[in-house]
């Protein structure tokens, strides 16, 4: 977990030290100037941890075959709001829930809209793609057949956004809670081999072992303002660079570095860890 400050400042010396990724956690708009993202469908290859983000890269060359795969993903668009328009409309017309169309874009359901506003709008999309054999160590590798879904999470992330819309990393029951200078995040539990899941579109910006109070982690940048990252993973299903989407399947749930079988989750905006709670569903399964 990225604990207080004064733990937290001896682990991330050596982490950033070993990744050089000082900017990530600090301060994801300056990172992402150099390694711009956006949503949309695309799988990730996967490789097994490693202690750091060249050897992460190094052990994932290695070919398999490949096979179609039906999968469900998360496609995000966005609308002008025109004069008169409110969300009943807007939810009627795009055939969706007000209380969806409210939760995503972080409003009260009557609540006011103002002409030329952006309103975001979620929807599930089914499509086809190559997944790799499993490889040597169980590393599952997925080719990237959706060049259209990669550049349209590399447009999300190159942008600054207010808010980020995702969902539960894992299903299970919240065992801590965030709390301001004293957690980082909020430990979901869970059984070993649970699946953790990316909670939105982004881009993989780390994936291993590089900081041993932590385990097998996996930070994921969704656009200039928030990332989100995942700890305590006993095996890693994606590595540094890889495009992800919401409900992806990016690692197993594990108890690595942890004296319980958890994912610690974390939201940071601006590079300062928030509550991830306001950021979620009311559940993990709404």
């Amino acid at each position: 977990m990225f604990e207080d400050d004064r733990i937290g400042q001896r682990g991330l010396k050596g982490f950033w030290a070993v990744l050089g990724l000082a900017a990530l956690l600090g301060g994801c708009a300056n990172l992402n100037q150099q390694q711009p993202q956006q949503p949309q469908p695309d799988t990730a290859a996967a490789a097994p941890p490693a202690s750091d983000a060249a050897s992460a890269d190094a052990s994932s060359t290695q070919p398999a075959a490949s096979a179609p795969v039906t999968r469900v993903v998360t496609k995000t668009t966005y609308v002008r709001v025109r004069r008169g328009d409110t969300l009943q409309r807007i939810a009627q017309k795009h055939s969706v829930s007000v209380k969806d169309l409210a939760a995503w874009n972080h409003l009260k359901p009557n609540g006011h809209l103002r002409a030329g506003q952006s309103i975001k709008l979620v929807s599930k999309q089914t499509i086809t793609v190559q997944v790799a054999a499993p490889q040597a160590g169980g590393a599952t590798a997925n080719a990237t057949p959706n060049t259209a879904g990669s550049r349209q999470v590399a447009a999300e992330v190159a942008r600054h956004a207010s808010s980020v819309a995702l969902v539960w990393p894992a299903h299970g029951r919240v065992v801590e809670p965030f709390a301001q200078g004293t957690t980082r995040g909020i430990e979901i539990a869970g059984k070993a081999g649970d699946p953790v899941i990316a909670a939105a579109d982004g881009k993989v910006m780390y994936a291993g072992t590089g900081l041993n109070e932590y385990g097998s982690l996996i930070i994921v940048q969704h656009n200039k303002d928030f990332l989100t990252a995942y700890s305590h993973n006993r095996r890693l299903l994606v590595k540094t660079g890889d495009t992800v989407h919401q409900g992806q399947q990016i690692a197993e749930m594990g108890s690595e570095n942890n004296d319980r079988v958890a994912v610690l989750f974390e939201v940071r905006r601006d590079g300062k860890p928030v509550d991830p709670m306001p950021y979620l569903p009311s559940s993990p399964q709404g």
